[in-house]
């Protein structure tokens, strides 16, 4: 399991209207963190819609999301082996928020002391898949189906000369809340994936009313597009 942190657009302080509200589409996709099941893939699609306010020193954005992927095995291809799969279904519902203080040069609004948070909740096959494997010897499992991360940013957001081009890249360093390694209970010296420190960077582009992003993080990447209210 990783996290849903992405990134939340919020106006510049230059704009003429400082609340807006953002609603875009997501493909993601990724792979296993190490080299033992690099063979599987995983991929997905996501709504989000969120609220950006930008006051005197310091923005607000708010929001949700859901969405639904697949998990596909090409690691095991033995029909016969244990457990089994080829495919299975996932869908994850959730809350966003973020905050971060603010100072203008010019053209650009330094965003360098920032703080993310995001709660998801995972319904679907692979989660009831791996609550059934918990605890089965030779298996590495983390049965959990809500994460919480957090972390903070540093962003750097500018526009044009010609105020319907804007731009912004984005660090984010955060932890999920947990032991988020995968363990066997029956041999708890034993570590599949270590604890993960999720980040991401992440590159805006807002063209008029449309909104893009390109998101990179531990484990793949993340493609959004769609439009400022």
């Amino acid at each position: 399991m990783q996290t849903d942190i992405a990134y939340q657009p919020k106006p510049l302080s230059t704009d003429s209207v400082h609340h807006a509200t953002y609603a875009s589409a997501t493909y993601w996709s990724g792979g296993a963190p190490n080299d033992k099941n690099n063979g599987d893939e995983l991929t997905g699609w996501q709504v989000n819609i969120g609220q950006g306010h930008t006051f005197k020193a310091f923005n607000v954005s708010y929001g949700a999301f859901g969405g639904f992927g697949s998990y596909l095995n090409q690691t095991i291809n033995n029909t016969a082996a244990p457990n089994y799969f080829k495919s299975k279904n996932f869908g994850n519902l959730g809350g966003r928020f973020s905050i971060n203080t603010f100072i203008t040069s010019g053209l650009v609004d330094i965003r360098l002391v920032g703080f993310e948070m995001d709660y998801s909740h995972e319904m679907g096959d692979f989660a009831a898949y791996r609550r059934t494997l918990a605890g089965q010897p030779g298996y590495f499992i983390d049965p959990r189906s809500d994460l919480v991360t957090m972390g903070g940013t540093s962003e750097v957001v500018w526009h044009s000369k010609k105020q319907p081009l804007q731009f912004g890249l984005r660090l984010f360093i955060g932890q999920t809340l947990g032991d988020n390694s995968y363990k066997n209970p029956n041999d708890p010296t034993q570590i599949y994936y270590p604890n993960l420190h999720p980040y991401s960077m992440a590159y805006f582009m807002q063209i008029k009313n449309a909104i893009f992003t390109f998101e990179l993080n531990g484990v793949g990447g993340q493609i959004r597009a769609g439009l400022r209210f």
